[in-house]
């Protein structure tokens, strides 16, 4: 039962519906018998900064930040963590007595999400997208010691700055460039919002996959056309549910200090898709 004593958790992003999150932690929340409730709120652009402000009046513990805000919202956090300084992208927030600390645990999520796939530290990797999630993802593959990471976003300006930041040895090659480079590649992962809503065509075509090719999209709330086309020719793929699973118990444990139940977060998320 909400009280006066209730403490507020939440996620901030615009749009907002298609987040599993609020589903997610509010299920585990239940499961610890704790005494939180996870709330979405949906922010505009013009809004954010008083959304923050918000955060530390109210006194709300903590919320992840989803699209478009992970790298706008940085500017107006107290201290952020060696990762998300490097990344320059922030998803988790944790209020202490009015201070927010930024973290970034897309970065945790995704290592943790797709560990088995480069073990062996000389995999070539080709990523569509230089927002913040793909920034995270790009700082988990170096650290991992892949031998390549290659990438291109529509937005050249965004690439560009993308290669001119924390990650100088990332390759980053214009869109046109895409079916040389995937030639070459033994993981493709989409790490733009292409195939978040319904009807959204694959940003690849399907002729440049093969079977050989590792095929990652960090879309989660539905069955993309990517990961449709991946499965019609045999490829090995993954969707991006582990990884918010991952990122999820990550944020829940800086909020909280408790380690949630990984398996059960699963569960909970596999059931509502289906």
């Amino acid at each position: 039962m909400v009280s006066s004593k209730t403490k507020i958790l939440g996620i901030l992003g615009y749009p907002i519906g298609h987040s599993l999150s609020p589903l997610m932690h509010n299920a585990v929340i239940k499961k610890m018998g704790l005494d939180l409730l996870y709330l979405p709120f949906e922010v505009k652009p013009a809004d954010l900064s008083r959304a923050v402000d918000a955060v530390r009046i109210l006194d709300i513990i903590g919320v992840n930040v989803t699209i478009p805000y992970k790298e706008n919202i940085v500017k107006y956090l107290d201290k952020i963590s060696v990762e998300a300084k490097k990344i320059g992208a922030v998803n988790t927030i944790v209020n202490k007595n009015g201070k927010l600390f930024g973290f970034n645990t897309d970065y945790y999520g995704f290592l943790k999400s797709i560990s088995e796939k480069i073990t062996s530290g000389n995999k070539n990797v080709l990523m569509l997208g230089c927002g913040g999630v793909a920034k995270a993802i790009a700082l988990s593959l170096i650290d991992s010691k892949i031998n390549r990471l290659t990438v291109a976003d529509i937005d050249t300006v965004k690439a560009k700055n993308f290669s001119e930041g924390s990650f100088r040895q990332i390759k980053v090659v214009k869109i046109p460039q895409i079916p040389d480079e995937i030639e070459s590649a033994d993981i493709f992962i989409n790490a733009t919002p292409v195939g978040m809503k319904d009807g959204d065509c694959s940003p690849i075509d399907k002729k440049y996959l093969r079977k050989d090719l590792f095929v990652y999209d960090v879309i989660y709330n539905r069955e993309t056309q990517l990961i449709k086309d991946a499965k019609k020719i045999g490829a090995d793929f993954a969707d991006g549910l582990d990884m918010l699973v991952y990122q999820g118990a990550k944020s829940f444990e800086l909020w909280t200090g408790k380690i949630p139940p990984v398996d059960f977060m699963k569960k909970v998320l596999r059931r509502a898709l289906k």
